[in-house]
C-alpha cells in the first residue's frame, strides 16, 4: 500500500468515526430522556453497567450507520433469492436488531437483554468497525456524565419535533433539546 492510501484511509476511518460516534451520543442521550426513570437510574450509579446496557440497546434499536453498501464477490442465494456475482446490495443494519427469532420482545428497550450484542451496527468479520470499543466507551461515559450534572434535565417541550439527520446511511438527532 503506498503512503498516499494509507494516508486516505486512516483519514477516513478518523472522520468516519467521530461523526457516527457523535450520533451515537445524541442517540443515546435522546433515547435515554424519553426513557421513564433511565436518565435518574444512569446519573445515580446504582445500577451498574446500566450506561453500557442502554448504549447496546440503542445500538441495536437505532444504529447511527442505518445501511451499508457492497457488491457481492460471487453467487449466492439469500432467503431465497439469486444473487449473482457484482450485484450491488444495500444491506438494511438498522432492521438486524428487531428480528423476533434474535430478540424477545424487539421493538421494546431492554438494557441488559442476554444477547444485547447480536446486531450488526458495527459490522462483523473483516468488516468490523476497528473503533466498535471506543465509540461503546464514549457514549456510555457521555450517557453518565450528562446524567450526572444535568440530573433534572428534560426532553423540552416544543411544537415541532428536533431536526434529524436522516440521510440513506445515517441518523441521528442533530440536536437534543432539554431543560431543567
Amino acid at each position: 500500500m503506498d503512503v498516499g492510501t494509507a494516508v486516505g484511509a486512516c483519514f477516513f476511518v478518523f472522520i468516519a468515526g467521530q461523526s457516527t460516534t457523535g450520533q451515537l451520543i445524541s442517540t443515546t442521550l435522546h433515547r435515554a430522556l424519553a426513557e421513564p426513570g433511565l436518565w435518574s437510574r444512569a446519573g445515580a450509579g446504582a445500577d451498574q453497567g446500566l450506561a453500557e446496557a442502554w448504549v447496546e440497546e440503542v445500538l441495536r434499536r437505532e444504529p447511527p450507520v442505518t445501511t451499508w453498501r457492497r457488491v457481492a464477490a460471487e453467487p449466492v442465494t439469500l432467503g431465497g433469492v439469486d444473487v449473482p456475482a457484482g450485484a450491488q446490495l444495500l444491506l438494511m443494519l438498522m432492521g438486524s436488531g428487531s428480528d423476533p427469532e434474535v430478540f424477545d420482545a424487539p421493538d421494546q428497550m431492554c438494557p441488559h437483554r442476554e444477547n444485547a450484542r447480536h446486531h450488526l451496527s458495527f459490522g462483523v468479520g473483516r468488516h468490523r468497525c476497528p473503533g466498535s470499543s471506543l465509540a461503546r466507551t464514549e457514549a456510555a461515559l457521555a450517557l453518565r456524565a450528562a446524567a450526572r450534572r444535568l440530573p433534572d434535565a428534560r426532553i423540552a417541550p416544543t411544537a415541532e419535533q428536533p431536526p434529524i439527520l436522516g440521510l440513506l446511511s445515517f441518523r441521528a438527532p442533530l440536536q437534543v433539546r432539554v431543560t431543567a
